[in-house]
């Protein structure tokens, strides 16, 4: 199918859609599904999956029924993963669509119950994925470091830099004796690199 005719037909890309009570889904961020099993229940797949193309679906092809697979839904999302919570592939890693939105039914059916709120930052290989928000000591210094490099050249104290990375005061000075991104002006007083 051509471009043209796909949005004469009715189709749609948008840059995003809005999952109620989940979040927003976005191209390159990581999202977790359930599929149905053989008796329809819904189960949770271990594993994460990144955006790759949100399509619409056309308002005709919206609930066309595949026999035995069940029907289409409003949403297409064509998708990589799974991946593990580090950005790893999991061995079944592969390209993959998941019909989702009104009209899904039967195994074509996709539930998206979870979607990570975080930042790209690209793993071992150099993919870039948008990987979940964790609160833990690596995920502070990087916060910190992003926050120095939109202040350059500005002063600050080690009082503000603590009350900013949320560090104590003896952590932070460990911190920014070997930290690149901070120069010592003077006792107490740190310029950001």
């Amino acid at each position: 199918m051509k471009y043209a005719q796909a949005l004469e037909d009715g189709y749609e890309w948008p840059d995003e859609i809005e999952i109620e009570g989940v979040g927003t889904l976005v191209a390159g961020r990581l999202f977790q599904i359930s599929k149905a099993d053989v008796d329809f229940n819904h189960v949770r797949d271990l594993g994460w999956y990144q955006v790759r193309l949100i399509m619409k679906q056309a308002p005709h092809k919206v609930g066309k029924d595949f026999g035995y697979w069940g029907t289409q839904g409003t949403y297409l999302i064509q998708s990589k993963g799974p991946f593990n919570k580090n950005g790893t592939e999991k061995s079944r890693c592969r390209l993959i669509d998941f019909n989702i939105g009104e009209g899904a039914s039967g195994y074509a059916e996709t539930r998206i119950w979870k979607i990570a709120k975080g930042r790209e930052a690209p793993n071992s290989k150099g993919v870039k994925l948008v990987k979940p928000v964790e609160s833990n000591r690596a995920e502070k210094y990087a916060d910190l470091e992003e926050w120095a490099a939109k202040h350059k050249c500005e002063q600050f104290t080690t009082a503000q830099l603590a009350e900013k990375s949320g560090f104590s005061t003896q952590t932070i000075l460990k911190y920014l004796k070997t930290s690149q991104h901070f120069t010592k002006v003077k006792q107490g007083l740190y310029e950001c690199a």
